[in-house]
């Protein structure tokens, strides 16, 4: 199944329309609430595929408001426009119209912010910080999901936003080392360039190349954390992106025993495979995981508490039959094992489309569903916070169990996808 994020048809016949009304003040990644102001840092450590990449979001020691303020230190949302023309690729459009459209979105994507202040000093705290690694959706990247690790930062938490190179990021890139000769004196001299990957596009899902890129994106996971532990032991790191790089300032700032993952889609996908591979990670929240690369042994290795948050207009009984190898009895969950569903939501309610634009325009651009995309974001971030900082042991808002417990309006326990009796019979018989 494609997740096209943009109705892209749609949207291009009627981008004259649209263009006064895509970005106002009000709209972006949302600002962290928590007591942090945050520091971000592209990270690209072993420059081939067997490597590392990610955009590291961390606690920082400058003032709360300076990214309010002050963005010029801050980020682009959209890290090129290579990346624009990857979202577009994956619509199918024909090659006038995706040139066309991709201009529009890196137009406007191009001027948002995201509201962390690049290569921040790490914040000082008494404690070492928990770890969360993030693992984004098909056609995204690692920037796609960045009010989600603002927000986890900005408690907290050192987050590692993983770039997948197994052609499921709508582009990625890795450097290459190039020789040429000097037009004038004809010697040798080395450069580097950028060597873009395309994502893969595929007419129909096939399981075999699905499962194959999910066991990449789950070694890519773990390989993050390795990265990361390997700073905190002080280790160095070489950075292909940054010469002056240096992680020696989360040496020993890091807590190796209080790790988690998330992610969205494919990415919850990923979370679950990683979490059956490697028992480093105590815990995980998958949004809105597609089951489909999935194979169902993975299920049995998954000892480690797990939150399932759904969408509302998302999944299909096809897709839900299966988390009941994760979450036996729907309606009445355990402390370890959840699913919740936020009504009035899309898929892509759980990424920064939503809450990029205004929300008229995300409703109708298909990002937002009914509910109101910035209360939709925090209905997630605060129940992702609420369950992870619970299994790791750490302080949060006692409120925001309450949406755990589906004491909320917008909240359901479980799913309000119709399932064949049958089936969850067979599967529960299974377990």
């Amino acid at each position: 199944m494609r997740f096209t994020l943009f109705d892209w048809k749609f949207w291009t016949r009627h981008v004259a329309i649209m263009w006064p009304f895509t970005t106002s003040a009000n709209t972006g990644v949302l600002p962290g609430r928590g007591k942090y102001s945050v520091g971000c840092i592209d990270i690209m450590a072993d420059s081939s595929l067997s490597g590392s990449f990610m955009r590291l979001f961390y606690p920082a020691d400058t003032p709360k408001e300076s990214a309010l303020n002050d963005n010029s230190a801050c980020p682009t949302w959209l890290p090129s426009k290579e990346y624009a023309t990857g979202f577009v690729a994956y619509a199918g459009l024909q090659q006038r119209s995706a040139r066309l459209l991709a201009s529009v979105l890196n137009y406007f994507t191009g001027r948002i912010k995201i509201p962390a202040v690049e290569n921040a000093p790490l914040a000082k705290s008494d404690a070492p910080f928990p770890v969360l690694i993030f693992s984004h959706g098909l056609s995204s990247c690692r920037t796609t999901y960045s009010s989600i690790c603002v927000e986890m930062a900005s408690q907290g938490f050192v987050v590692a936003a993983v770039e997948h190179r197994d052609r499921s990021a709508c582009t990625t890139y890795v450097i290459k080392n190039v020789t040429t000769d000097d037009s004038d004196s004809g010697a040798p001299s080395s450069d580097t360039v950028r060597e873009w990957i395309p994502i893969l596009l595929m007419k129909k899902d096939e399981f075999e190349i699905r499962n194959n890129q999910l066991n990449t994106r789950a070694a890519e996971c773990s390989r993050a954390l390795d990265l990361l532990l390997q700073m905190n032991n002080g280790e160095p790191v070489v950075n292909a992106l940054n010469d002056e790089f240096d992680g020696s300032m989360f040496q020993g700032k890091l807590d190796s025993d209080k790790v988690a993952i998330c992610g969205h889609s494919f990415g919850g996908a990923t979370t679950l495979l990683t979490l059956s591979k490697d028992k480093r990670f105590k815990c995980c929240v998958a949004l809105d995981p597609w089951q489909f690369p999935i194979d169902k042994t993975t299920y049995v290795d998954i000892d480690q508490p797990v939150l399932l948050i759904n969408t509302e207009k998302f999944h299909w009984p096809a897709n839900v039959t299966p988390m009941i190898r994760l979450v036996p009895d729907l309606n009445e969950p355990t402390e370890d094992r959840r699913m919740i569903t936020i009504r009035g939501t899309v898929h892509s309610s759980q990424c920064d489309f939503a809450t990029l634009f205004r929300p008229s325009m995300a409703r109708f651009m298909h990002f937002a569903g009914s509910l109101d995309p910035v209360l939709a974001m925090e209905l997630n971030l605060h129940a992702t916070l609420a369950f992870l900082s619970s299994k790791l042991g750490l302080p949060y808002n006692p409120d925001y169990d309450r949406i755990l417990r589906g004491d909320n309006e917008h909240v359901l326990i479980g799913t309000n996808v119709k399932l064949d009796p049958e089936k969850v019979l067979d599967i529960k018989a299974s377990l």
